[in-house]
């Protein structure tokens, strides 16, 4: 179920956007749901509210970046530790050395997002133990 604020035309706005009248909730306020919800602001007076867990298995998901977190972190960690290695940097033809840097550096922004995307999802939803 999507809830939306929105001033004007309703049914121009559901035609327009493709959503299915059945499965919006047109509303003057925020749901009661918010706080678990992904809160997207369109434009002025267009905000929606897309429930997450209508969106996604939300133990799931925890479980799939978890994992997700641990495989990036060890692959980073190997990275750092060839590059915090004085012969393999000063042996390694310098070509080398710069592809493990760039690995590193995507390792790191991959690591980043994964959290945030964790720590989001953690901090939006109960979730049941």
């Amino acid at each position: 179920m999507i809830y939306m604020i929105v001033s004007g035309e309703r049914e121009v706005l559901a035609l327009l956007s493709r959503l299915d009248l059945g499965n919006v909730n047109f509303v003057e306020s925020p749901p009661g749901d918010a706080n678990q919800s992904v809160h997207i602001v369109a434009g002025e007076g267009l905000e929606a509210y897309l429930p997450l867990s209508d969106m996604v298995d939300i133990s799931a998901e925890v479980q799939r970046l978890s994992k997700r977190l641990v495989k990036i972190q060890a692959e980073y960690d190997g990275l750092m530790a060839r590059l915090s290695s004085s012969s393999f940097v000063e042996k390694a033809p310098k070509g080398i050395v710069r592809g493990v840097q760039e690995k590193a550096a995507e390792a790191e922004e991959k690591l980043t997002l994964t959290r945030n995307r964790l720590n989001f999802i953690k901090s939006k939803v109960l979730i049941a133990n």
